[in-house]
């Protein structure tokens, strides 16, 4: 069994040859979805960026800090959650970093 080739039989621009000659910009299934996941989250870190502010300066930076100050306060997790953890606030200060390099 034989294969078609996929840039056409003489290379003449057909369909199948515009296929190998398409740019690499490769639209995949959920882009839509993540990058709309992404730009909430990078939202709500800033948005939180001042809250975490002001509490480092009352508390401390380290997660271990912070988190029980949030959870006292109030402050809801992104998904809405109410009780922080430092590996939460870890992940947030991570997050906050690399935003803050954009």
């Amino acid at each position: 069994m034989m294969r078609a080739n996929r840039k056409g039989a003489a290379g003449d621009g057909s369909p199948a040859a515009q296929l190998v000659d398409a740019p690499a910009a490769h639209v995949r299934r959920g882009d839509a979805g993540r990058g709309a996941s992404s730009e909430r989250a990078r939202r709500y870190v800033l948005d939180l960026m001042p809250i975490l502010e002001s509490i480092g300066g009352e508390v401390g930076r380290t997660p271990q800090c912070l988190a029980p100050e949030l959870t006292r306060r109030g402050v809801r997790k992104p998904r809405g959650g109410a009780v922080w953890t430092p590996v939460d606030v870890g992940r947030l200060l991570h997050r906050i970093g690399t935003e803050r390099v954009r």
